[in-house]
């Protein structure tokens, strides 16, 4: 039976540490590498970039043939911009900052798609109200019906668990090595989701957007 649960979640957003708590609690599969759980059907559907079909995925599309919409509940897992764009794309062989922000444009295509949804029950999780945060975690599971209180758990446990995996399949990441954004590429980032959501970007970004990422150096 095909999955009626789906999350959006543009690369390096945090689904990895979600799939990891879902198959914990429900001993269902979830798309992608193997985390618990090799085999079955899964609990969602996932999708990086809403208008392609993944890898390790069944997700097609938000539509069948005859345009209704194809889930019942649909959440939209939502990082820091700037760090995913950093995240995903600087530092990587081949990729130019010219090149990742035009496949970024995939980020804000996902935010337009999620909010045009009218029959789905839907709801937006930011990355940093639930990595390794258990009331954010278990607001997830709750929001697909999943019921942690069925098993006994170690919180801390299942984050070392999850980030021995993630360091397995990725590698350890330095944070000393990772690039940084130029004043003008953060820049070019923030331009780019405004003009694609428009007015819909302070509701879905403003905490990212609207704050100021370059505050004036004290007085010396």
């Amino acid at each position: 039976m095909a999955a009626r649960f789906l999350v959006i979640s543009f690369q390096r957003s945090g689904l990895n540490w979600l799939r990891y708590c879902t198959e914990y609690f429900t001993g269902v599969r979830t798309p992608g590498r193997k985390q618990i759980i090799a085999e079955g059907s899964v609990f969602f559907d996932r999708a990086h970039d809403v208008q392609r079909k993944p890898g390790r995925s069944d997700y097609t599309g938000l539509y069948d043939a005859s345009g209704a919409e194809i889930y019942e509940r649909v959440a939209l897992l939502l990082r820091n911009p700037y760090d995913c764009f950093t995240s995903h794309y600087l530092g990587r062989a081949g990729i130019t900052f010219r090149k990742g922000l035009e496949r970024f444009e995939a980020y804000a295509v996902n935010i337009i798609k999620f909010d045009a949804l009218k029959e789905a029950r839907k709801r937006v999780f930011f990355f940093e109200d639930f990595i390794n945060n258990e009331e954010g975690t278990l607001g997830f599971l709750s929001f697909f019906g999943i019921d942690p209180s069925a098993r006994l758990y170690n919180f801390s446990e299942m984050i070392e668990a999850s980030r021995a995996w993630y360091h397995g399949h990725h590698g350890l990441f330095v944070e000393r090595e990772r690039p940084e954004l130029k004043t003008k590429e953060r820049t070019a980032i923030a331009r780019m989701l405004k003009r694609q959501l428009g007015q819909k970007v302070e509701h879905y970004l403003g905490r990212y957007l609207f704050e100021d990422p370059f505050p004036s150096p004290p007085n010396t």
